[in-house]
């Protein structure tokens, strides 16, 4: 059987290790944006498209979401620094969940334009979408219809399961991970924090 290699630790890298660690996450996290917005804009903002198409979108967004959320868990098992994968995956895994309600409400303010106080496009049905996980509630963008209202009371319970079985799961996972190359036995043991 292998030896397991012993889990690094952050403050064991020198300076610049740190930034370049650091920098690559931060790349992984802004190349993860750009990919989550170019699916976003293939929802169509202009009225009277065949909705066959956005419906797709989402289906498919759905079920790169699951892939990814997956791909993700197995990311953080196998990293060298599982701390820093699980905040990676928390900030991609989230945004994707935002992007696939800001779809939907694109597509609700594409095919009835009176359903929310003013038109979405991809922009500002992202930041709806967001002020809703955040309880913000500004109120410069409220939906009007009951269908647009349906779908943020939907949004609203979703966030509340969302965000404490995402954080549960992958701060496990990371926590699991670190436990079990420490040596740790993760059935029953008491970890001296």
């Amino acid at each position: 059987m292998a030896e397991e290699i012993p889990l690094p630790k952050l403050a064991d890298l020198s300076r610049g290790q740190h930034y370049r660690l650091i920098a690559a996450s931060c790349l992984r996290i802004v190349i993860g944006f750009t990919i989550i917005w170019l699916v976003l804009s293939l929802v169509p903002e202009e009225p009277g498209v065949d909705l066959a198409g956005p419906i797709v979108v989402i289906v498919a967004f759905g079920a790169l979401y699951i892939w990814y959320f997956r791909r993700q868990v197995k990311k953080i098992k196998r990293s060298k620094f599982p701390q820093l994968a699980a905040i990676e995956a928390l900030i991609l895994i989230a945004t994707m969940f935002l992007a696939v309600f800001a779809a939907i409400y694109v597509m609700e303010s594409t095919a009835n334009p009176s359903a929310f106080s003013e038109d979405l496009d991809h922009f500002t049905a992202y930041y709806f979408s967001l002020t809703i996980l955040a309880t913000v509630g500004f109120g410069d963008i409220t939906p009007v219809s009951n269908v647009a209202r349906g779908t943020a009371m939907v949004q609203m319970a979703i966030d509340i399961a969302f965000i404490a079985v995402l954080v549960k799961i992958i701060s496990s996972v990371a926590a699991n991970t670190i436990k079990s190359r420490s040596g740790g036995n993760s059935s029953g043991s008491q970890s001296s924090d």
